[in-house]
């Protein structure tokens, strides 16, 4: 079939060796496979290869393929939160074979046709098939940012880190588990959607990790009866100096939306944030006494919020401003001013397009700014009705 064709090239066999406590020798503890995708890399299951310390990775013909350390000196990098690693093969292997091409996984319907293609117990280029049961299954237990495809291809021990692909040959997932009594397969099994593997491995090879959003709220799942519908997500409460406390969130809200997609669960909300890069805004909806309320708020990573936080304190105390993000148009805006700052001639509402010459495009290339030149402001460019203004700043600031 001319489907499982298109990725002959691109399905490695992983075998997993452990090193045995005081020997030189090493015994094979699993298999898996693994999936070829653009520069270099294999992508794979990190409850795999974790049982390991050395790797043998062949081709479909047998070949064995070299792999090369990372930076750190680790022969993987992995996303423990959904279960993704990757491998990096050697210049001369890399040659040899052929990057997967990559669908939108948002594209799946349920009850299309799909294949798996993989290594079940190091039985290399096994191909089965069968349909998508369903999307976005979360709370299975397999991982802790769950966002899987169910289908009703039969895989097993071995096909974890293949490719799920549809019938044009292309990726929509990675094979990663089955559910199971027995060990073997009964009917049920779980993909990574595409999508969400080509996020992770864009950021482990761009950043050595995945960056996720920090929104710093604790919540209370609520169930009533059986299945997620009739269940429920409420603020437990809300850190201070977070994204949430800024938005408006308080505790006692319940969770119903988030980018119109319903929240019920704990999983669901996991996925819904954890799916989406830094920097990307989100928009929640929440039941309040009664009434429905709408707040957006910018994702970002906690250490790096909290730096913004610092550097937004120092300000309003050497100048009197405080600055907050339009999550709307990206825009930094002068979202307060104090009356002992009305000498610099700022208005709420100014939208600060650059800082003693430099431009402002985010709260963080603003505090960047700030903090480069020791917490000392010259001059703000901001736009107001139209009109761009030169703020100057009095050198009696402390």
């Amino acid at each position: 079939m001319r489907a499982a064709a298109a990725v002959r090239y691109s399905v490695v066999s992983i075998s997993i060796y452990e090193k045995k406590s005081r020997s030189a020798d090493y015994s094979k503890v699993a298999y898996a496979s693994g999936t070829v995708i653009d520069g270099g890399y294999i992508v794979t299951n990190y409850h795999v290869v974790m049982k390991g310390d050395y790797y043998q990775v062949r081709y479909d013909d047998g070949g064995s393929i070299q792999l090369k350390r990372f930076k750190n000196g680790k022969m993987f990098l992995a996303d423990t939160k959904t279960d993704i690693a990757l491998l990096k093969m050697s210049d001369s292997d890399r040659r040899k074979l052929r990057p997967v091409q990559f669908e939108d996984s948002n594209l799946l319907s349920e009850g299309e046709w799909v294949l798996a293609v993989g290594n079940p117990y190091g039985l290399r280029r096994t191909v089965t098939g069968g349909i998508v049961s369903s999307k976005g299954r979360d709370n299975i237990g397999f991982a802790d940012i769950e966002d899987f495809i169910q289908t009703d291809v039969p895989i097993n021990p071995g096909n974890s880190g293949g490719p799920l692909i549809n019938l044009e040959g292309k990726l929509v997932g990675i094979n990663t588990a089955i559910r199971s009594e027995s060990g073997g397969f009964q009917g049920i099994s779980f993909a990574i959607p595409s999508n969400l593997v080509k996020r992770v491995c864009h950021d482990l090879v761009r950043h050595g990790r995945v960056r996720r959003g920090w929104i710093g709220f604790l919540v209370k799942e609520a169930r009533r009866g059986i299945g997620n519908e009739d269940s429920s997500l409420s603020i437990l409460s809300v850190m201070r100096n977070s994204p949430a406390e800024a938005a408006g969130l308080m505790s006692g809200d319940v969770i119903k939306r988030v980018d119109g997609v319903k929240i019920t669960t704990l999983g669901s909300l996991l996925r819904s944030v954890g799916n989406k890069p830094v920097g990307s805004t989100i928009e929640i909806a929440i039941s309040r006494g009664g009434r429905m309320e709408n707040y957006s708020l910018v994702l970002r990573e906690r250490t790096v919020y909290k730096k913004i936080r610092s550097g937004m304190n120092r300000l309003y105390l050497l100048y009197g401003i405080e600055i907050g993000e339009n999550s709307r148009t990206g825009d930094v805006i002068i979202s307060e001013v104090s009356p002992r700052s009305v000498m610099y001639n700022l208005k709420k509402g100014d939208i600060i397009l650059s800082a003693d010459g430099i431009d402002v495009t985010s709260l963080e290339s603003f505090i960047r700014i700030f903090n480069r030149h020791d917490s000392h402001l010259e001059k703000i460019m901001v736009s107001r009705d139209s009109r761009t203004l030169e703020i100057r700043f009095s050198e009696e600031r402390r």
